[in-house]
């Protein structure tokens, strides 16, 4: 019952963060004439958008089965991209508690231990976050001027860049600190594995270990490398292509979209479910950095936001319903025959 409440007081926090923000940017809005703008946006292009999405979650989970595989499984392509789907799906209710769901997914019916799967899962992760760091930098070099404005127009994103430079003394000590642990564990675990917790501490970062660095031996690494830019250069069209549905957006080019992904970006990353609210503010400041009416910009970051965030709610849904139907599918094909009935 603990678990329960604690649960629900997390949703309850996160959800009501992320309202509170989007609250705070659609504070003034007239909805009628949101509606009504509705009317002159070209929706062809945002389907185009929730295409390219689908293309990238297709992307992601082929690469994981090259990381899988790397470990000498083989996991089925429908399991990864319905585990895929899923753990986006929970993400919506709890931040990050996808990538939780979706190793318990790939554990349950590729039967990967869960330990091994978050390793491979962390790689990903790490492989995304390097993707994000260098697609910033690029935006950074090509836009400086605008993430300057950007930063000093919004006194509390300055703030928290300053924070977080100003307490990297704490990190570090805390990373010191942290390396300290690993290495004294890994140099006296071998002393202490009679104690069946160890044992069992020791058997669980063996795997994660081995997920961690599935990497390595990807056999098929120019694929994984195609499958990584597959994924970004599709986020990156998500919302390019909907710079075609709105007539205000005509004149902005493929790098104002490139300033306005990575900010919206970040506002993804934020611990509040889906982004909602976060995503917004960031995009929308950022549009009305480049000259974009500050309604403009509300309908542009709520149309992009809610065609992704449906198009992850009815994936989730119908990937969850698809799960269980299709591995008693596989099984009942992979029996002998003399076993069906």
């Amino acid at each position: 019952m603990k678990k329960y409440i604690t649960n629900a007081l997390k949703f309850l926090v996160f959800i009501s963060l992320g309202i509170f923000i989007f609250w705070k940017v659609y504070q003034d809005q007239d909805w009628k004439e949101i509606l009504e703008a509705l009317h002159e946006v070209n929706f062809l292009w945002v389907y185009v958008s929730i295409f390219l999405g689908i293309i990238s979650h297709l992307a992601r989970s082929a690469r994981w089965v090259l990381l899988a595989d790397s470990l000498g499984y083989k996991p089925s392509h429908y399991n990864s991209f319905f585990a895929v789907m899923i753990g986006y799906f929970a993400n919506l209710a709890f931040p990050r508690m996808g990538e939780v769901t979706r190793g318990a997914i790939i554990k349950q019916y590729e039967k990967i231990p869960l330990s091994t799967a978050f390793g491979t899962i962390i790689t990903e992760r790490i492989i995304d976050l390097i993707m994000l760091v260098g697609i910033t930098g690029l935006a950074i070099l090509l836009q400086f001027d605008v993430f300057q404005k950007f930063v000093l127009e919004n006194p509390a994103v300055s703030e928290n860049i300053q924070s977080i430079l100003e307490s990297g003394w704490v990190i570090g000590i805390a990373a010191f600190l942290g390396l300290g642990a690993v290495v004294i564990y890994f140099l006296f675990r071998q002393k202490f594995e009679h104690i069946k917790i160890i044992s069992k501490i020791n058997e669980k970062v063996n795997t994660l270990k081995d997920g961690l660095l599935s990497i390595k031996d990807v056999k098929n690494k120019l694929l994984f490398i195609l499958f990584t830019f597959t994924i970004w250069i599709a986020y990156y069209g998500m919302l390019y292509v909907c710079f075609f549905s709105f007539p205000f957006m005509d004149g902005y080019g493929p790098v104002v979209a490139l300033t306005i992904f990575v900010l919206g970006s970040y506002g993804m990353v934020a611990p509040v479910q889906g982004g909602i609210g976060a995503y917004h503010f960031m995009v929308i400041s950022g549009l009305v950095i480049y000259g974009v009416g500050g309604d403009d910009a509300k309908l542009f970051a709520l149309v992009v936001w809610s065609a992704q965030t449906l198009m992850l709610i009815g994936m989730g849904l119908i990937s969850y319903i698809s799960l269980p139907f299709y591995n008693r599918y596989k099984k009942r094909i992979n029996e002998p025959a003399g076993n069906h009935k």
